[in-house]
């Protein structure tokens, strides 16, 4: 919770009203739980994944 608080008070997020505070929260949130998610799959399905890069 120090570190919620510490984010809250030293950061550009520190002007924004509580309601954008609690909306950025919750972005970074579920982008970092997607990126999880896809570090997940592709650790667990990654050996039968066929990933191509290209034009």
């Amino acid at each position: 919770m120090v570190v919620i608080n510490d984010i809250f008070q030293y950061s550009a997020i520190s002007e924004l009203s509580n309601w954008f505070k609690g909306v950025a929260i919750t972005i970074f949130i579920s982008i970092v739980t997607i990126l999880f998610i896809m570090l997940y799959w592709i650790l667990k399905y990654g050996d039968s994944m066929r990933i191509s890069f290209g034009y």
